[in-house]
């Protein structure tokens, strides 16, 4: 007996019409079950050939339990953000001149996460839709946990990006006297709210001024709507509060300064 796999519909979800029920978003699978003031959550990440053949609904997941003490029976289903900064790695490498500015656009698989309606949005689980291998990058005595992207920057927006990645704009600013050649991008995306436009998910823009040299950039967050997700409505805040601007290492590693390194690690 097979079990249909819903498509995943952003928001409230009320547990008191079924018992049990499958969402599927990309490659994650998140099954829901509720029982007496008891919510069960379990995810599995699909293969291809289980996606196109589906699921048996009496196959194995890992339950994790928790107890609602409130006895809601409404959960928040919502799109979210990986909780480290994401790397991704730029092919081809391109440069930007003193006092130019140019856009790039990153694509995060989304986190799934689960939330009690109630008492301050409570996070039961968060599934991430892809396994992100980690890497190092940043100062020798500052350095940071980073999650690798599979794939590189692009130079132009997707119109209808798969609704199990995020797309996130970046526009890097060079105020130094030096052209800045940009080999990678460290996006830190706690501070980035989420917006939906049709079935496509947004990240807000993130502005990098570049200073040169061995100085971090000056980093801040646009707030509202990113000017290319036309029609987009906010659906989920960021995971951190937003400062007007932080500093941090975007481009490069504090190695390739004093080791040469071609590349993090």
């Amino acid at each position: 007996m097979f079990m249909q796999n819903e498509a995943i519909e952003w928001g409230i979800r009320s547990m008191g019409a079924a018992t049990r029920s499958r969402l599927q978003c990309g490659h994650l699978l998140v099954e829901l079950s509720q029982g007496a003031d008891e919510i069960c959550l379990a995810s599995k990440r699909l293969s291809d050939e289980e996606i196109e053949a589906g699921i048996a609904a009496e196959a194995v997941v890992k339950w994790t339990n928790w107890t609602v003490c409130t006895g809601s029976h409404e959960v928040q289903v919502l799109p979210g953000l990986p909780d480290l900064p994401v790397l991704a790695r730029q092919d081809p490498v391109f440069e930007v001149p003193p006092g130019a500015e140019a856009k790039v656009f990153v694509h995060i698989p989304v986190t799934v996460l689960v939330q009690v309606s109630e008492r301050g949005g409570e996070i039961l689980a968060e599934f991430p839709t892809e396994a992100l291998p980690k890497v190092k990058f940043g100062e020798a005595e500052k350095v940071e946990s980073c999650f690798l992207l599979a794939d590189s920057p692009r130079a132009v927006a997707v119109p209808d990006l798969n609704g199990a990645f995020i797309q996130a704009p970046i526009l890097i600013r060079n105020d130094s006297r030096e052209v800045l050649s940009v080999t990678q991008i460290c996006l830190r995306v706690g501070h980035l709210s989420i917006y939906r436009s049709g079935k496509s998910l947004w990240a807000s823009e993130t502005l990098v001024r570049y200073q040169g040299g061995e100085s971090p950039s000056l980093i801040s967050v646009k707030s509202g709507v990113p000017g290319d997700a036309i029609g987009a409505t906010l659906i989920a805040g960021p995971r951190e509060g937003s400062p007007a601007t932080i500093l941090g290492r975007t481009f490069r590693s504090f190695r390739q300064w004093t080791r040469g390194a071609a590349h993090c690690f």
